[in-house]
């Protein structure tokens, strides 16, 4: 590891010393040579999986690591079912399309910064659909929250760029499907997507705001060479980070036996993080594969991390489309309190992969409703192997 690799790690994670276990220091320095802490607007940047530091958002996260807190590091807000794009693989497929207010959420991120969430996600749908997106935005941010807009790029110009910078957002993470327009036209269903999402970057990095490129790997995109050259494709548009999402079979892909991959290709997704975060050029990658393994953070869904579909439905994750209350008819903490049941702890392997079954097409509306979740969500037995993160961390 490099000198100034060292030392900012050392500047990031200085509050957790004499406050966590030594060997939990020693296994997160290990594991942060496989990444690549750099710096951006004066900030230090490890992957959208962390806040930046320094920032009230970094601070709060120490003190729940310290703490030991099951609180959502994390919170992903759908703040709209409506998308311009029809893409075959959506995790939002089967779900009931509803959108809350403005002000409900609002009222919603000011409950989740009580929580304390150190980081809210705003998805969809596409949420630059909703003409008061920064309005939302500027909630979090005002809160003392990181903020990331996860998009298609559809229509976000210099002028829309320049309203989520004002706002504050953290990070713009434009979504890809292919390296070439007619082949990430074919799966959004409409002409000029890749168009889109170039221009929507360059338009956030000229109003300097933190650029990310996300797609998922799956098992023919690793087989084609389509992942190395979308990643190549963030490189020339200048992305700060590329994330790399693992397939699940959840949405409009529910039941596809397809999505899963094999031992070896789960292998290359990880490789393929530490290789390209061992250059000191290219966008620094954030792979599923490696950061939500077993031997790593494991599956936070509903320990660490909460999603809110757009109708307010609180589920675990945004792949898991089982709802165990409404936020806006109960609020998030009573829900959230009322998970704890079955997620007291993170688990090793991803959740949703245990319940494909019970939610394939023809299983009914989604989210299913609370009764309903809480009988076929397994519930975490306190023998369970911890993710490798928290086995030294909860001694």
């Amino acid at each position: 590891m490099s000198l100034l690799k060292t030392i900012r790690i050392l500047r990031m994670f200085r509050p957790l010393v004499g406050r966590v276990p030594a060997g939990h220091l020693w296994y997160l320095y290990k594991q942060m040579r496989q990444e690549r802490p750099h710096v951006f607007a004066g900030q230090i940047r490890v992957n959208t999986f962390f806040p930046p530091f320094p920032s009230e958002a970094f601070g709060r996260f120490c003190d729940h690591v310290i703490a030991r807190r099951r609180v959502p590091y994390s919170a992903y807000l759908a703040v709209t079912s409506r998308c311009p794009f029809r893409c075959g693989h959506c995790s939002l497929g089967g779900r009931k399309a509803a959108e809350l207010t403005g002000e409900q959420w609002r009222y919603l991120i000011a409950q989740l910064r009580q929580l304390g969430v150190c980081t809210v996600g705003f998805t969809g749908g596409e949420p630059l659909m909703r003409a008061d997106l920064e309005q939302l935005i500027a909630a979090a941010t005002a809160a003392g929250m990181a903020t990331i807009v996860f998009t298609t790029g559809a229509g976000l110009d210099l002028t829309r760029a320049a309203a989520l910078a004002a706002a504050g957002a953290t990070c713009v993470t434009v979504g890809i499907e292919a390296d070439d327009a007619p082949a990430q036209d074919r799966v959004r269903g409409r002409p000029g997507s890749l168009g889109q999402a170039r221009a929507a970057l360059e338009a956030c990095r000229r109003e300097g705001v933190y650029t990310a490129v996300s797609t998922i790997g799956f098992a023919e995109r690793i087989a084609n060479g389509q992942i190395e050259r979308m990643y190549e494709l963030a490189a020339r548009w200048g992305a700060g980070e590329f994330r790399l999402l693992s397939p699940v079979a959840t949405g409009a892909i529910a039941g596809c036996d397809a999505a899963s991959l094999t031992d070896e290709q789960v292998t290359w997704l990880r490789e393929f993080h530490e290789r390209h975060n061992r250059d000191t050029k290219g966008p620094v990658v954030a792979s599923f594969a490696r950061l939500e393994s077993a031997d790593m953070f494991g599956c936070g869904a509903g320990y660490h991390h909460v999603f809110i579909d757009s109708g307010g439905e609180v589920c675990p994750c945004d792949l898991t489309p089982l709802s165990f209350g409404n936020a806006a008819a109960e609020g998030v903490a009573a829900v959230w309190g009322r998970m704890a049941e079955h997620f007291p702890l993170p688990r090793c392997g991803c959740l949703m992969k245990n319940l494909t079954r019970p939610l394939e097409p023809g299983a009914g509306p989604l989210p299913l409703p609370p009764e309903q979740s809480a009988a076929i969500c397994p519930k975490r037995s306190a023998s369970d192997r911890l993710p490798g993160a928290y086995e030294r961390l909860m001694k």
